[in-house]
């Protein structure tokens, strides 16, 4: 199977852990923290089943988007949104600014980084 194709299945699997999170879990370590975690990594794998970065150009292209995301939180973005937009703008861009989320991310970089290497060299997958 192809590596892309490899990074788009995780994908697809993470998106519905956090459409499952974001239904079902309304408050908590998980909804609050576990999230965020694996946001990043479900950016990861869509940006490395769509384009052709390096892993260490995928990584932190991914942890500057989420940080750019975060850090639009401090401005409120959602309340620019139209009405009916505005339930899916907080859901994709969240709500208010934490600290706590920028750690996250960087866990959740530092997560996808290790597997890379793990893999790289158990199964001989080529750095790109």
């Amino acid at each position: 199977m192809p590596k892309r194709a490899i990074y788009l299945l995780i994908f697809l699997f993470l998106l519905g852990v956090e459409i499952a999170i974001a239904t079902y879990l309304k408050t908590g370590f998980i909804r609050a923290y576990l999230g965020d975690l694996l946001v990043v990594i479900l950016l990861y794998c869509l940006l490395m089943s769509t384009l052709k970065p390096s892993v260490k150009t995928g990584l932190i292209l991914t942890l500057a988007i989420a940080f750019a995301i975060e850090l639009l939180q401090l401005v409120n973005l959602t309340k620019f949104f139209p009405q009916e937009y505005k339930q899916l703008a907080t859901l994709v861009l969240g709500s208010h600014f934490s600290w706590l989320d920028l750690l996250m991310y960087v866990l959740g970089i530092v997560v996808a980084g290790i597997t890379e290497l793990v893999l790289q060299k158990r199964y001989s997958f080529p750095s790109t």
